[in-house]
């Protein structure tokens, strides 16, 4: 059975060979931490940590910041002055996030899920946070970003294949900026739509037909690009 992601989907969408690359023939590639991508992490870990503990101790004084000084415990392989500077900025993201993490009734942090989307496909994958609310449950996808927060529908579909694993009766996506916090309601997109999908990386696994449909601005940004045929295609 091939087990895959919601990004992995989202790949498969983008360029199917690229996809191919991951999946299918295992190819590993080492990715430089850039700056920003440490600040993702030391702020996604924080919240974890601090949203575990509060499911304990529904009286925690504590802020997400104060759980810093753990969540770099992970990050120590990481040159010491690239570090500091992304600490500081996930320290500022944290406590720009602080009031509306206080307001959370958390339920689930960090939960992993499984589901077989068909005898050969398994989807597996984490959500951020769960959490209790007028509506009912919650289920919430942290998103740190220095420019502008646009849509995104890779966005949409993480949170509509969530929507599968996990119902819900809201699906939220936390932008955490430099300068607000944006909340943004996601409507699941239509199960047929995502059966479609489904049914098409299905195909393209049995028959072996993976296009290289990402060429173009797809391709410039791809990681699998140093590694693809098709890359000097200009």
């Amino acid at each position: 059975m091939l087990e895959i992601s919601p990004s992995g989907i989202n790949l498969f969408l983008t360029c199917p060979y690229a996809f191919r690359l991951k999946y299918i023939d295992k190819l590993e590639i080492t990715q430089q931490e850039n700056n920003f991508l440490i600040t993702g992490k030391l702020t996604h870990k924080c919240l974890e940590l601090y949203f575990k503990d509060k499911m304990e101790n529904k009286n925690n004084d504590l802020k997400p910041v104060d759980y810093m000084k753990i969540a770099v415990e992970d990050f120590n392989h990481i040159n010491v002055f690239q570090l500091d500077e992304a600490i500081e900025e996930a320290e500022h993201y944290l406590t720009l996030y602080t009031p509306t993490a206080k307001q959370l009734k958390p339920l689930s942090s960090e939960e992993y899920f499984e589901l077989e989307l068909t005898d050969n496909l398994l989807l597996r994958g984490v959500i951020d946070l769960i959490v209790q609310e007028k509506k009912g449950r919650a289920l919430i996808d942290f998103k740190t970003t220095r420019g502008q927060v646009k849509d995104n529908y890779k966005y949409t579909l993480q949170l509509s294949f969530y929507s599968l694993t996990n119902k819900a009766d809201a699906y939220y996506l936390h932008y955490i900026t430099p300068t607000h916090i944006q909340v943004k309601e996601i409507k699941p997109v239509d199960k047929s739509l995502l059966n479609d999908i489904v049914k098409d990386i299905e195909k393209a696994v049995k028959f072996g037909v993976y296009p290289a449909s990402g060429l173009g601005v797809a391709c410039n940004s791809c990681p699998y690009k140093k590694y693809c045929k098709y890359s000097d295609i200009k």
